[in-house]
């Protein structure tokens, strides 16, 4: 017998609403939390600029559900997880091409290497922050199927 795959609560729009709002919540909770025990003096500045990335991830996620629903909670919160990095790393290109074209700092060797070891500590430090968030969406929004 094959596993059903997973589909939206009933009613899907109330129920993809309150899973963004709550894992939305969580995840800025995360990084207030993370960026409080840093000490930095403007966490909830961060932690609102994070909060507005993340609305685009699990936007993106949910509508994606939408279209082809997971086969499983697994699939599902490594869907989150991959839409997330996939705007991490744009970010990270995009604050790259900011410091060449518009800062007009000048790309050589010893920037370069330093910007992709602090790009790599913030793809890490993002993507384990978005895990609770993710696992989160995935288990508020999304019911299995009843077997046919």
């Amino acid at each position: 017998m094959e596993n059903p795959a997973l589909s939206y609560r009933q009613p899907e729009l109330r129920w993809m609403i309150i899973a963004g709002v709550a894992a939305l919540c969580l995840h800025g909770f995360c990084w207030f939390v993370v960026r409080l025990l840093v000490g930095d003096a403007h966490a909830a500045d961060e932690t609102q600029r994070q909060v507005t990335l993340a609305l685009f991830w699990m936007v993106c996620t949910l509508i994606a559900w939408k279209i082809s629903p997971p086969p499983s909670r697994l699939h599902a919160t490594f869907g989150v997880l991959m839409y997330a990095l996939f705007l991490i790393l744009l970010g990270s290109v995009a604050a790259l091409i900011k410091l060449a074209f518009i800062d007009k700092v000048p790309l050589d060797a010893p920037l370069l290497k330093s910007f992709s070891l602090l790009s790599i500590m913030m793809v890490l430090t993002h993507m384990c922050l978005a895990v609770p968030s993710a696992i989160l969406l995935q288990a508020v929004a999304l019911k299995r199927s009843p077997a046919k």
